[in-house]
């Protein structure tokens, strides 16, 4: 058995008592902290750049249909704008829902499984007091929705449905139906578990003066099967001349604008008289206006020029008849 002689002893404590290497401690020090959900530890990105895009031009056409059909709808301007498009969790969707609100969930045929859309109480309220005629006004102390005001609810859903279904005619036809419609966010079913990813649209409804969020929640496992058509889209003038118009949708757009309300006006002459003799006018009084009668009037359509009549009388009412249309700038 050999033994150390007292040189190697001392090499040995010397390098004991030295300091460790500060090299590792360096990379310890120089790694980057990443942030982890621990609640979805599954979690992962499911939606292509690409992806999101293609939804984001859908949304867009969405908004500007949606944009012409509920203004004739609500006799008022309507103005939707994309707030966000993103990926999130079912359950940070729900986390997010402002309480109270709306919330629909819509079948997708023929694709599997359901979306959801979700619109501010207030908004709702201003919605249904305009469609009972109202000025758009909605409670100060916001409440559950009475069964009239449920159903009046399901049919401003399914015309809003119907842009949709039309914003989506141009990569696939859908067939969207309301599944499911209540206030409470608890009591709507979760249509997928709370850690899938779904594509979160935020979109902010303008009604008049009222605004208010519209959000849309279109889970990956129901858009997943046309992933590639997703990816793949690509929105241009031979897109749209592919798709055309549906024989449905020219109906509904003929119905839109017969259903547009219009000003008329027809103005008679213009004179100038003295207040005395204003004053004096009585039943029978004759007024000379600068327009002789043997010549059209103009009739303005919403305060443009648009047609020459002739004034005159019909079933006891005041009318008047078309000569002709006004061509550009024409007298």
């Amino acid at each position: 058995m050999s033994s150390l002689s007292q040189e190697e002893i001392d090499a040995l404590i010397n390098q004991l008592s030295q300091e460790p290497a500060k090299e590792p401690t360096s990379l310890v020090e120089g790694r980057r902290v990443k942030s982890f959900d621990f609640r979805f530890n599954k979690r992962l990105d499911k939606f292509s750049n690409n992806q999101l895009q293609t939804l984001r031009t859908l949304h867009e056409n969405f908004t500007r249909l949606l944009n012409n059909s509920l203004s004739v709808y609500l006799r008022t301007r309507v103005e939707a704008t994309i707030v966000s498009i993103e990926q999130i969790s079912y359950g940070d969707f729900i986390a997010s829902i402002g309480i109270p609100s709306i919330l629909s969930i819509f079948s997708m045929d023929p694709l599997p499984g359901s979306g959801m859309v979700q619109v501010d109480l207030n908004l709702v309220f201003s919605i249904i007091d305009r469609l009972l005629g109202g000025p758009g006004w909605f409670p100060q102390r916001l409440r559950d929705l009475t069964d009239i005001e449920r159903t009046l609810m399901q049919r401003f859903m399914a015309r809003m449905l119907n842009s949709y279904r039309e914003s989506w005619n141009y990569l696939l036809t859908l067939s969207l139906k309301i599944e499911a419609l209540d206030s409470n966010p608890q009591f709507i079913p979760r249509i997928i578990p709370l850690d899938q990813i779904v594509a979160y649209v935020s979109l902010e409804l303008k009604v008049g003066d009222m605004a208010g969020v519209m959000n849309f929640c279109l889970p990956y496992l129901v858009l997943q099967s046309i992933g590639t058509q997703l990816t793949d889209f690509q929105w241009s003038p031979s897109v749209l001349a592919g798709r055309g118009l549906t024989e449905e949708d020219i109906q509904q757009l003929a119905r839109n604008v017969e259903r547009a309300s219009v000003h008329v006006e027809v103005e008679l002459g213009r004179t100038t008289v003295s207040l005395r003799d204003l004053v004096a006018l009585a039943p029978g009084d004759l007024v000379l206006f600068d327009k002789p009668t043997d010549r059209p009037l103009i009739a303005t359509v919403n305060e443009m020029r648009k047609f020459r009549v002739f004034p005159g009388v019909n079933k006891g009412r005041l009318a008047v008849q078309v000569a002709g249309a006004i061509a550009g700038e024409d007298e």
